[in-house]
């Protein structure tokens, strides 16, 4: 090959790598354009059933019952020698020598088969039984989802919405507000930065220079592009808790879209909101997705908060309403601040509570109760016991020491599990102790879960 002919081949093969590096960013950004379908086909949903499953311990199998036994070996019997053959005494005795070995490897035998269809049968029934817990919970928790248990379907719903996937990678952190009285959902949504937009709009190869030179996508046109996605993602969010609320929990959705930043007069760390969208089920059903212009539609069918100045940049908005505003669920006007109840009716309300749940709950004597504020007991055949509560009505995280005490009244008593309860929460220090000291710890913002979940109204407020 001559080498006028090299030379041509060369340049030739770098217009094409610039046209090829150029034709993955116009991929890119029809991706982009696109979120609203992106890879919808094989979105795999997570049903109510595997939600539910991924809260549920494995069943741990004791170790004495996954050991097989050791099967006996099997014997070696001699071979008859001459005289054992011929002689009747000598055969005789050759006879009642295999019996003997035979008999007493058929006994063995006998015990090593009891032995495996006991532990086989007792590993059967340990499964069997977790197996059945397992429906049980499905079942009472797919009930709870289908009546709007406000932990249930903030739970699913931010699972769900945390498998979509997009064209580009991104921290999903997505929390969930829900109203069962007026069956809206708010989701707090942070958002993607800009630097998903690429860039660079194509690239060119200059011969002079040997050079694959980069043309910049102007500042105005990466702002359109990303709002763009913004709005995309608003919506696909909407579209996809409605698509798949079978038990019709929700009729309105609120989606607030906020960024993290920075403060540049203070220097502090902020996240605002840029986005706030609502719309009811029925309205949305008229809508066609993928058809629509997503700032129009934002605007004048979902009443969408969305500002933006002459260079398309986002200015900051108050949301239509938090997901703080909802605290996993609307604060009755009947409702209790547990803040504000007396210790001991405090008490008596974790002990109803508990009996709700399912246990045999008491409050322990007034005065001289040892540390023991209640005591529960769970009749069940996998984790029957007697379990001990100590319930603490503070403002302030609890710290190592009241852990400690607890921890040496547990240690002293007859029970089998500690569980210390408090309105505040728990440092560190204290989930670390808590966890290799058989305590569970229950802290306020569970607590509330728990009896809003069972029926008793409460919230919690330092005012």
């Amino acid at each position: 090959m001559s080498d006028k002919q090299q030379k041509e081949d060369y340049i030739n093969k770098r217009y094409e790598e610039a046209k090829n590096s150029t034709l993955n960013i116009d991929k890119q950004i029809k991706e982009l354009s696109n979120i609203i379908n992106y890879e919808m086909d094989n979105y795999k949903i997570i049903s109510i059933e595997e939600f539910i499953k991924k809260d549920i311990h494995t069943l741990q199998l004791p170790k004495s019952l996954l050991l097989k036994y050791k099967e006996p070996n099997k014997p070696i019997i001699r071979k008859a020698n001459l005289f054992e053959k011929v002689l009747k005494n000598h055969k005789y005795n050759y006879s009642i020598y295999v019996d003997e070995i035979e008999s007493k490897y058929n006994n063995e035998y006998k015990i090593y088969e009891d032995k495996e269809y006991k532990r086989k049968k007792q590993l059967e029934n340990l499964i069997k039984a977790h197996e059945l817990q397992v429906n049980e919970i499905i079942n009472i928790k797919k009930q709870l989802y289908s009546n709007g248990d406000v932990s249930t379907i903030t739970g699913y719903k931010e699972e769900l919405l945390s498998k979509l996937k997009y064209p580009f990678d991104f921290k999903k952190n997505i929390t969930t507000g829900y109203s069962k009285e007026t069956k809206t959902l708010v989701i707090d949504y942070l958002l993607p930065k800009d630097n998903i937009v690429p860039n660079v709009q194509k690239y060119e190869y200059i011969q002079k220079g040997d050079k694959i030179k980069p043309k910049l996508r102007k500042e105005k046109d990466i702002r359109s592009i990303y709002n763009e996605v913004v709005f995309s993602i608003a919506i696909r969010t909407i579209n996809e808790v409605f698509k798949f609320d079978k038990p019709n929990n929700i009729d309105n959705v609120v989606f607030n879209g906020y960024i993290e930043d920075i403060d540049l007069a203070t220097g502090q760390d902020i996240k605002p909101y840029i986005i706030s969208a609502t719309i009811d089920k029925e309205n949305f059903k008229n809508i066609d997705i993928t058809k629509i212009n997503k700032l129009k539609c934002l605007k004048e069918i979902m009443q969408a908060r969305v500002n933006m100045n002459s260079n398309l940049e986002f200015k900051y908005i108050n949301p239509i309403c938090k997901c703080d505003d909802f605290n996993k669920s609307i604060v009755n006007n009947d409702s209790i601040n547990l803040l504000d109840v007396d210790p001991y009716e405090f008490e008596d309300l974790v002990t109803i509570l508990f009996r709700k749940m399912g246990y045999n709950a008491v409050t322990t004597n007034k005065s001289n109760d040892g540390g023991i504020d209640c005591e529960f007991h769970y009749e069940d055949p996998l984790v029957s016991g007697k379990i001990i509560g100590q319930v603490k009505k503070y403002k302030n995280n609890i710290d190592i020491p009241k852990l400690r005490e607890f921890e040496c009244v547990l240690r002293n008593s007859d029970a089998m599990k500690g569980i210390f309860i408090s309105t505040s929460n728990f440092s560190p220090q204290c989930k670390i102790f808590a966890a290799s000291n058989n305590i569970q710890l229950i802290n306020g913002n569970e607590l509330i879960d728990l009896f809003n979940k069972h029926g008793i109204n409460s919230y919690i407020s330092k005012n």
